[in-house]
Formats: C-alpha cells, structure tokens, sequence
C-alpha cells in the first residue's frame, strides 16, 4: 500500500500493509528525522539521529563520522560506543530485539575499553513482558570468552539470516554448548578472524560438525554428521525432519554463519566495507538474494516403499526373506545380521 507520507497524511489503519513498501518506510523515517531535528531540547542535552549514512548531532559541535551499517541493531554499538568515548558512563539501550541484547553482550568487554566505568543496561520486551537486564552482571557470570563468542553462538543456532536447526531451540543448543565447551574456540575463531572462510578442511569445521552431532544426539561419540544421520535413521528410526543437516548443507549454513557473525563483530566500525554476500553460500537470483542450501545432486524426496527384512536367523537370509523377494541386498535397515 503505497502512501506519499508527509505532516498531513492520515495514520494508516493497516501498519503492516504500510511498512510492506520500502519507499513507505524511507519518506516515513525522512520526515521523523526532520521532525526531531526541528524540537528543541533541553540544555545539557544531545540527541543523534541517524539518516541514511549521516549522523544528525543536535545540541553538540561535535560532529559523529558516516556510518555505512544497514541494520539499526549494528549502529546501536556505534553510538553507545561514542557515548562512551565521549565520557558517558551509564548507557540505557530501549529494545526488543533479541540480536541487539546478543550484540551488546557480545562486544561488552570491548565497550568497557572505551570506558572502564561503563554501566550498560537493556530495557527489553513490550507490555507485561517488559525487563530490564543488567549486561554487566550478564557478562560477569558467562565470562569474558563465553560472551565474545555469543554472536557466532546465535548466527550458528539462527536469526534473521540464517535458518535455524529443526526442532532445536536456543535453550536445547545451550545446554549442547554447555556439554561441549570446544565448541566456543570454533566461536571465538570466526569472531576474531573477519571473514575467513571456513572449509570442509578447516580445524573449526570439525569442531562445529561434532558439536552438530551433539545437538541432535547428546550421547553420540559420532564425529560426522552424515554417519549420524545414518545411525539415527537406521538405528533410531528418526524421521528425515528430525536428522542433522548433511555435511555438505551444513558447509554452506556454516558461509552463511560466518558472513552475518563478522557484521555484528565488526559493529564498532563506522565502516564496515561488508563484501557481497556471493560466496558466502548465497546466490542472487531474479536480483534477490537466495540461500544455497546444498551444492550436491538432491536425491529423490521419497521412496515408494523401503523395503526391510526381520530376519534373525544367524545362518543369514532364507528364500522367505523380503529382500530376496524383491531382488535387493540387505541394508543396514534391516535387522539380519547378512553382511553388506
């Protein structure tokens, strides 16, 4: 629903149908900038305003840098961290996204480097469900690694950007995180080392497999999550729904992981340089960009019928056998003890 938007325009009664339209939301987020930039304010006070790639800096001479972040989660870090430069020593960020409570967690230790006084608050939520949470005492009890590596953590599990594992929630991938701590080094290295690709080969890779396996399987000793796919389809009997991504899909989750994680560890830069998402396992089609989800041939969604003996004869197979009927060997479906 396109609306021109301007200081006589009507409220629109339907805001989701409003904010469908990009144009909407530009002309809309012009005219607020124009507006608070028109109100006085009180003396002793400083307001900033962010349109476009300029910072609007009202009641101060000092001026902020252009900003080249497209999110408003990133330049939130931007300008608590100015506030801190600038002698600010309790910040209060008004949010309900969960990335920018993540965000501030994540570059916490960083901030106070700035400010060794920082005293940083989130008011968080809407309605009964509003808190406020002290990130200082957040980050004391997690820890100085722990809190670094949160980010990767959260991008790894999903957001906005990428897809979540199905059936896993952030809590249950918590207590798989919790279970195997080398997972938080595989973290730390892509929060560290901006975008560096990780491969098949990669010593993060491996680690990220195993703490994938985990997450599906607490118990397994399972290093690949393709030989656990195997053991929870044949000796689980899971449903496809409810098995790991295959090595190969999880490569490209893992791209994905790390192009959106290094924009939020890089979130203290005025300019971030973002490269282009191609490579990173997406793919721009029809001027969209689209997530790669696998580079390998897809096989086919379902059989007609899998065929399964439950022999138990230990002289193997008899003439009575389905396989033998069907003509087909035994598999590891089956619960024959015939070799494969």
């Amino acid at each position: 629903m396109r609306t021109k938007v301007s200081g006589q325009t009507k409220l629109p009664r339907k805001w989701n149908d409003f904010l469908r339209d990009a144009r909407n939301k530009k002309e809309l987020y012009g005219f607020l900038n124009e507006i608070a930039s028109a109100t006085e304010i009180p003396q002793h006070k400083t307001l900033f305003i962010t349109s476009d790639n300029d910072v609007l800096c009202i009641g101060t001479d000092q001026l902020m840098p252009q900003c080249d972040h497209e999110e408003a989660d990133t330049r939130i870090i931007v300008h608590v961290k100015d506030s801190l430069e600038r002698g600010g020593n309790s910040v209060m960020v008004r949010t309900v996204d969960t990335d920018v409570v993540v965000l501030l967690i994540g570059h916490f230790y960083d901030l106070c480097e700035q400010n060794v006084s920082a005293d940083i608050w989130v008011g968080f939520g809407t309605g009964k469900q509003f808190r406020y949470y002290h990130i200082n005492t957040v980050c004391e009890n997690l820890g100085r690694d722990k809190c670094k590596a949160l980010p990767s953590f959260h991008a790894f599990t999903g957001c906005d950007t990428t897809s979540s594992f199905f059936g896993k929630s952030k809590k249950s991938a918590w207590v798989a995180w919790n279970s195997y701590p080398e997972a938080t080094e595989a973290f730390l290295f892509i929060a560290n080392h901006p975008y560096e690709p990780v491969e098949l080969s990669s010593p993060q890779f491996v680690v990220l497999e195993r703490f994938t396996v985990i997450l599906y399987h607490k118990v397994s000793t399972l290093l690949l999550v393709n030989e656990a796919r195997k053991e929870l389809f044949c000796k689980k009997s899971k449903s496809l729904d409810s098995l790991p991504p295959t090595q190969d899909a999880l490569l490209q989750h893992i791209k994905r992981v790390v192009f959106q994680s290094n924009i939020w560890t890089t979130s203290q830069q005025n300019i971030q340089n973002v490269p282009t998402p191609e490579g990173w396992g997406w793919k721009k089609k029809d001027n969209t960009w689209k997530p790669i989800w696998m580079t390998l041939p897809e096989a086919a969604r379902a059989c007609s019928e899998l065929i399964k003996c439950g022999c138990k004869s230990r002289r193997g197979c008899s003439s009575h056998c389905k396989c033998i009927k069907a003509g087909l060997c035994c598999t590891d479906l089956c619960s024959c003890t015939c070799e494969i």
